[in-house]
C-alpha cells in the first residue's frame, strides 16, 4: 500500500497470521476417538435403511419368493429340485459382520431348451416382480432376473446349451451373523411313489426318512423334493430305469445322470463322485 502525498511516515504492516499446529499426539488421540465411535455405531445403532433389514427379518420374503419360484419353474418338459436355505457369512461394511441366505432350485431341461425355459419362468412369475430373462449379445449366455421385493433378488445364468438351469433366491448381506432363523418347512406327506419305483428300480430299499426340503406353493398346497444321498449304482443305470421312463417325459439321458418327468412330479438320478447315485423325486406346486 502507497502512503497519501506528504504522509509523514510509512503506515504499519498488517500483523502476521499464524497457522495453529496441533501436536501429533492430539492427534492420534482424536482418531483412536473416532474409530472407536465408529465401531460402537456400527454395532449397536439400528438399520436405517431398507436393505439393512437383518436376515431373520428377510426370511419371510425368502420363503415366499421360494414358492412363487417353484409354481414358475413347474413345466412338463422340465424337471424341478428344491434345494435346502444355506446361510453364509459376509461383511455388512469393514466392521459390521453379517450373513446372507441363498436357496436355489434347480432346473433340468431338454438340449437347447435353457433360454425358452428362462423366458417361461420369468413371464410366470408375480408382475410386480419385474422379471426379466435373454441371452447376451453373443448368445452364448442366457439368464435371468427378478426383484422380490425388500432387496431379495432371483438369479440365473448359465452357456445357452446348458441342461442344467440354478435358479437362485438371495438375500444378500444383511446385519446379524449372529441369528439363526427357523428354516423348518411346511410338512409336506409322504414320499411321493415316484421316489420308492426308482429307488425299487436302482436294486434299493426305500428309506424311512429321505432328506426332505419343502416349500408353501403361492396358491395353496406345499412343493418339496425328497433327497436319498447315496444308493449304490447298478451296472447299466439306463436299463434299470428303462421300464420307468417308457411313459414319462425323459429330459436328460447321459451316463452321468437322468432326469424325467412323470405326471406326479420329477426324479433326477445323479452320479456321485464315490461311484453312487443321488435320487430326488420333486412334487411340483401343480
Amino acid at each position: 500500500m502507497t502512503p497519501p502525498p506528504g504522509y509523514p511516515y510509512a503506515p504499519p504492516a498488517p500483523p502476521r497470521r499464524t497457522r495453529r499446529i496441533w501436536p501429533p499426539v492430539l492427534i492420534a488421540a482424536w482418531v483412536a476417538v473416532l474409530g472407536v465411535l465408529a465401531v460402537w455405531s456400527a454395532r449397536n445403532d439400528p438399520p436405517t435403511v431398507a436393505d439393512q433389514r437383518d436376515i431373520a427379518a428377510a426370511m419371510p420374503e425368502v420363503r415366499r419368493a421360494t414358492g412363487a419360484l417353484m409354481a414358475a419353474a413347474d413345466g412338463p418338459d422340465r424337471a424341478v429340485v428344491l434345494g435346502d436355505t444355506v446361510f453364509q457369512n459376509c461383511s455388512v461394511t469393514a466392521v459390521r459382520d453379517g450373513r446372507q441366505a441363498v436357496r436355489d432350485i434347480t432346473v433340468y431341461v431338454p438340449a437347447g431348451r435353457a433360454l425358452p425355459v428362462l423366458q417361461s419362468i420369468a413371464g410366470r412369475l408375480p408382475s410386480d416382480y419385474r422379471a426379466g430373462a435373454g441371452a447376451t449379445a453373443t448368445g452364448r449366455r442366457v439368464g435371468l432376473h427378478a426383484d422380490a421385493g425388500v432387496f431379495v433378488g432371483i438369479d440365473a445364468a448359465a452357456s445357452v446349451d446348458s441342461q442344467v438351469l440354478t435358479l437362485r433366491v438371495s438375500t444378500g448381506c444383511r446385519p446379524g451373523a449372529g441369528a439363526k432363523p427357523n428354516e423348518a418347512g411346511p410338512a409336506p406327506g409322504p414320499p411321493p411313489a415316484a421316489l420308492t419305483a426308482a429307488l425299487r428300480a436302482l436294486g434299493a430299499a426305500a428309506p424311512a426318512n429321505p432328506r426332505t426340503q419343502s416349500v408353501a406353493c403361492p396358491d395353496g398346497g406345499v412343493a418339496a423334493t425328497w433327497t436319498v444321498p447315496s444308493v449304490a449304482a447298478p451296472k447299466d443305470l439306463g436299463a434299470s430305469l428303462q421300464p420307468l421312463v417308457a411313459g414319462a417325459s425323459v429330459v436328460r439321458a447321459e451316463p452321468a445322470g437322468w432326469a424325467y418327468r412323470t405326471p406326479a412330479g420329477s426324479v433326477v438320478v445323479l452320479a456321485q463322485g464315490d461311484g453312487g447315485l443321488r435320487v430326488s423325486a420333486t412334487s411340483s406346486c401343480a
